[in-house]
């Protein structure tokens, strides 16, 4: 092959790749080209979430002033605070305060002043002190709202962790139960399929006046013995079975005091806006105030709300060391915004008499009324429900709800145990006291301090310990003569 033909057929390689290319996108003329029919975007619309009816009432503030909702934030919590802000605004305009449990003190001590304990998708398992005073907290009329989300868990390669680990082990004692699937519908959702939509729901005064909700992904929630509240359509399915029918999305426990949802993105901007998310919202804020919680000893020190009037009793007089403690017991109550002042007679509303046990009117009548009954030797006193007790280093709490105010009463068998009983009053710690019902009594030392010096002790959450610091007595050393 001579010089030109080698220049010819190498030109050829090269061209014949791109006459190739050419060919395949049809670029020309004698190519069949079909016809192509091409979207009309002019006409195209793109569909829009369902909005209310209505627009949302306004809603009246000062409802519920004072009452606290504590929001949990130490067990892992899958969510930002500043995500459920529609659903904190709807509780601070009734005059709520939100208060973040971070864990840095016992849930217990928070849950004493609580009104509701809200918790949002939650990793971290609740030790078992925490769910028994979650569960006593629960039965004296507290509210639980616990919200789940199948998006917000954490994966690690082949494994999960989901949220519905946490929260079920925390309402067993509910009868509310999380699915671990998401529910789904492929024929009427809110633009995609795990975007449901809710339009039964049970019967109830929370779903009054509700046409449709949206959750955007959801557990399916078991009630038990409660009341499902968001129940599902037969279209909408499980992701564990592929099949509907009695799913919900939302329940309601049989006492009325937990509430389980198995969605909370409805309470955040901008899915609140959807169909009647907004008022969904508004009843979920009402359940949260909706407490009635029975003031109680086991509260203490958290038993009044409004200004408490200080009443000393018989001869007791406001010596320095009681002095102190008075202005204490005023920093703990400034911040639960109560006013606590001193006063020569009850007030008509709440009362603190503080006192010894001694032959006075006023403490006679009360021990008559309490029937306490102490020996003519003073060495012994008898409680009702309790028995005989010995006086020396004891003191008493008598608590007395009204309808007006509660009363406490605080006796102790001398001064100095008296000022021990205050000091424990305002550090809320009633390690040492026997509590039944509304009578505590507690054991103060016969010295005026709670221990002999020999430990301290330490109160950490439903624990305690104790620390030794006592020194032994160093051992004779030998003598000349010895």
């Amino acid at each position: 092959m001579n010089k030109t033909n080698r220049i010819i057929s190498a030109i050829a390689l090269l061209l014949l790749p791109i006459a190739l290319r050419l060919a395949w996108t049809n670029a020309f003329p004698f190519v069949y080209q079909p016809n192509v029919t091409t979207p009309n975007f002019e006409q195209a619309t793109v569909p829009e979430p369902p909005t209310a009816s209505a627009p949302l009432a306004g809603t009246e503030s000062e409802l519920a002033a004072g009452q606290v909702v504590l929001i949990d934030y130490a067990h892992s919590n899958q969510f930002y605070v500043n995500e459920i802000e529609p659903f904190t605004r709807a509780l601070t305009s009734r005059g709520a305060i939100t208060e973040i449990h971070l864990g840095e003190e016992s849930l217990d001590h928070h849950l004493k002043y609580a009104s509701a304990y809200v918790i949002i998708s939650p990793l971290g398992l609740f030790s078992p002190p925490e769910i028994r005073s979650i569960e006593r907290f629960v039965a004296d009329g507290g509210r639980l709202l616990v919200f789940t989300d199948p998006t917000r868990g954490i994966a690690f390669f082949d494994y999960s962790f989901p949220d519905i680990d946490s929260a079920n082990l925390l309402l067993s004692s509910t009868g509310i139960a999380f699915s671990g699937d998401y529910l789904y519908n492929l024929s009427d959702n809110e633009g995609n399929f795990r975007n449901v939509k809710f339009s039964e729901f049970g019967e109830n005064p929370f779903t009054e006046d509700l046409g449709m909700v949206v959750l955007y992904g959801a557990h399916s929630v078991s009630a038990g013995n409660g009341t499902a509240l968001l129940k599902a359509s037969d279209k909408t399915v499980s992701s564990l079975t592929d099949k509907g029918g009695d799913l919900a999305g939302m329940a309601l426990s049989a006492d009325g005091n937990v509430l389980a949802a198995g969605d909370f993105t409805f309470m955040t901007t901008p899915f609140f806006t959807v169909a009647d998310n907004a008022l969904l919202v508004e009843r979920v804020a009402e359940f949260a105030l909706g407490s009635q919680r029975q003031p109680s000893l086991a509260n203490f020190p958290y038993i009044f709300k409004g200004d408490v009037t200080l009443v000393p009793l018989g001869t007791t007089q406001l010596t320095s060391d009681l002095l102190y403690r008075v202005s204490a017991m005023q920093a703990v109550f400034r911040m639960g915004n109560i006013n606590l002042s001193i006063g020569a007679e009850q007030g008509k509303g709440n009362n603190l008499l503080i006192g010894t046990y001694e032959e006075d009117e006023a403490i006679l009548a009360i021990l008559e009324k309490y029937k306490i009954e102490i020996g003519d030797s003073r060495e012994f006193v008898t409680m009702p429900g309790i028995g005989k007790i010995g006086l020396m280093g004891t003191g008493a709490m008598l608590f007395e709800p009204g309808p007006n105010g509660n009363t406490l009463i605080l006796l102790a068998d001398t001064s100095e145990n008296l000022d021990t009983l205050l000091t424990m009053f305002y550090q809320g710690d009633l390690f040492g006291c026997v509590v039944q019902e509304n009578l505590g009594i507690c054991s103060l030392g016969s010295g005026g301090s709670f221990n002999d010096g020999s430990y301290e002790d330490y109160y950490y959450g439903d624990d305690y310990y104790y620390d030794d610091e006592y020194e032994e007595e160093p051992e004779p050393s030998a003598t000349p003569a010895g």
